[in-house]
Formats: structure tokens, sequence, C-alpha cells
């Protein structure tokens, strides 16, 4: 059976884990935190607790609970999920790691920078997805707008495609060995698309699209890379937590419904289970 990976280490993803290990998967994890569960401090309502529970500690616990059934769990950044032969390739800072199926548990968080006119330019010059729209800028003069291990892995698909690509990091450091402006950015201009960039020292660059790549890849990055429907911010997803993508599923707080540790539990099993029925009927192919 095929690996599946399971991108989010919080509340959805590990109970995905648990499920898809038990039924004989091999799973691997990718957590770079704990997800929005991390930042609480006390869970008062969560069945079982007579008193409450640390936030931390639940999250430890149930870390510990899947690598004891035998789940791998890495604390690696998720760039991106490409399409590969016989499933998916995972891409992080550690290298590329291949998967007969996905579940992305990774939360809502969209990291884009409050930048006058940004929305404004989504589709029209702005894009989150190197890989997808690389193409369309081929020869023309792009920036990507970042400071992280994220900015420089879209920088890298950029390169090769385009003719000019810089790395505008808002005020954040410079990368090394890559060309960036650190300068402070107020505002995206253009007339039906984008067309420059203007700094808050009052300068002006002239670009003809800008790749927003801040922070970590959250579910609306890696939904664009490929192609899943995205519906109100949320990954829309089935009662057995499909997307539109087979062998994609979708668990916890990137999905529609109420966000408790309880909804995500539960998403996070159902998804675990029918990625196990979905590997297992792919062996079963000729």
């Amino acid at each position: 059976m095929k690996q599946l990976a399971i991108i989010g280490g919080g509340p959805a993803g590990i109970s995905a884990a648990l499920y898809a290990v038990r039924g004989g998967a091999e799973v691997t994890v990718f957590a770079k935190d704990g997800g929005a569960l991390e930042k609480a401090d006390r869970i008062q309502n969560y069945y079982g607790f007579e008193h409450g529970v640390a936030a931390k500690e639940l999250i430890a616990a149930g870390v510990r609970q899947a690598q004891h059934l035998g789940a791998a769990v890495k604390h690696a950044e998720v760039f991106g999920v490409e399409f590969a032969e016989g499933g998916f390739r995972i891409k992080t800072a550690d290298g590329a790691f291949d998967a007969g199926a996905v579940i992305i548990a990774c939360g809502t968080a969209r990291n884009a920078p409050p930048i006058k006119n940004l929305q404004t330019f989504e589709g029209a010059g702005v894009s989150y997805c190197a890989i997808c729209d690389a193409f369309f800028y081929r020869g023309k003069k792009v920036a990507v707008v970042g400071s992280g291990a994220y900015a420089r892995s879209e920088y890298a698909e950029l390169k090769n495609v385009v003719k000019d690509v810089t790395v505008l990091t808002d005020g954040g450091g410079a990368l090394d060995g890559i060309p960036c402006n650190t300068k402070k950015i107020a505002a995206f201009e253009g007339e039906h698309k984008l067309e420059s960039i203007v700094f808050a020292d009052g300068s002006r660059e002239n670009f003809d699209g800008a790749f927003i790549a801040c922070g970590s890849a959250g579910a609306f990055e890696l939904a664009k890379k490929v192609g899943l429907e995205i519906g109100g911010g949320k990954l829309l997803v089935n009662e057995k937590r499909e997307t539109n993508v087979p062998g994609i599923y979708a668990a916890g707080d990137c999905t529609p419904g109420l966000q408790q540790i309880a909804k995500a539990v539960c998403d996070g099993m159902t998804a675990g289970t029918e990625a196990l029925k979905y590997l297992k009927a792919q062996d079963l192919k000729p």
C-alpha cells in the first residue's frame, strides 16, 4: 500500500493518522506546529476532561498516541502538493515525499499581507501559486512577496521560467543568494491589472505580476497548487471529506463548519478511514 501523507498536526490531522494507521496504512504527518489549538490556553469543553485540559498537553498526547501506533510525525514545513506518477508529491524544506493519497488538515490561515489593492488584483497580476501560474509570466518581470522559506521555494519555481524575479520581503530581512528588495510595501497599482508596486518611502517599481508567499503555505495556497475547489475561503468537501481531486481529502478548520476540536476530530476520523479505503482500492487496480 502506498503512503498516506497528512498535512497538519492538529486534532484533525492526528485523528486521521490514528484511524488510517490502525487500518494498515503507512502514515506520515507533516506538522509545522500544533495549529490553532497551540495558541489556546486551556480547553474546557472537550469530552472526557472533567477539569479541562491544557491545549499543549492535548496536542502532545495526540502526537504521542499516533507515534505509538506507528505513524511517523515529521516537524517540517510543506511548501506545495504536486501531481506525481501514481499519486502526489509533497514538497518540504527537507525534500520531496511521494504519497498515494493526501489529507489536508492545516487550518484556515490565508497569508495575505495587508497591502492596499492586493485583493483588487487577485487573478489580474496577483497569484498565490508559482507552479500554477509561472507559465503565464514567461519573459516577464515578477515579484515574490515574502521573507521566509516559502518565499524562497516560490522563487525557485519561478526563476527558470520568468525573465526577472525579485523577492520583496516587505520590511523583512534579505534572503541569502536571492535578489531582494527589503522595503516596506505600501500598495499595488495598475489600471485593469497589476502594473507597479509602490513602497512606503514613495518609490515604485514596475512588475507584471506578484506571487504572494508570506509565512507558510496554508490550505488555501496548497489548494491552488492542485486545483481544489474553494468556497468562502474553505476547501469544499463532501460527507466523506473528499475534495474534487480524487485521492485528496480535507479535514478540520480548513473545511466549512464549526471550528471546534470535536468537529476536527470527527473530520479526521472520516478522512482517515476514507483515505485508507482509497489506497486499498488503488492496490486492487491492475
